[in-house]
């Protein structure tokens, strides 16, 4: 185990899992497995799910969707800003 490692147990859906996280990870995980969980509880109280599979696959689901849309903005300005340099880089070379 490396010294940035740490072994953390974190429960999703009802059941404990054991990880080996960098130590830098450990509030995004946990972040992460709330999300999870707090989707799970939505979708019980939503839908007439009763598998625990399928309401883990649709919180995953939803989760996830929800992370690539926040990201989603803030790539288009990465891009645009690409373009821009891009862009200046060209005027340069035609001066």
């Amino acid at each position: 185990m490396n010294m940035e490692e740490r072994s953390i147990r974190v429960e999703v859906a009802g059941r404990a899992y054991p990880l080996m996280i960098h130590q830098a990870e450990e509030a995004n995980v946990r972040r992460a497995v709330d999300e999870i969980n707090e989707s799970i509880d939505r979708l019980k109280a939503g839908y007439p799910l009763t598998d625990k599979q399928d309401l883990l696959a649709m919180a995953a689901l939803e989760v996830a969707v929800r992370a690539l849309n926040s990201n989603t903005p803030k790539h288009e300005a990465q891009v645009a800003a690409l373009v821009e340099e891009i862009e200046k880089m060209l005027g340069d070379l035609k001066s």
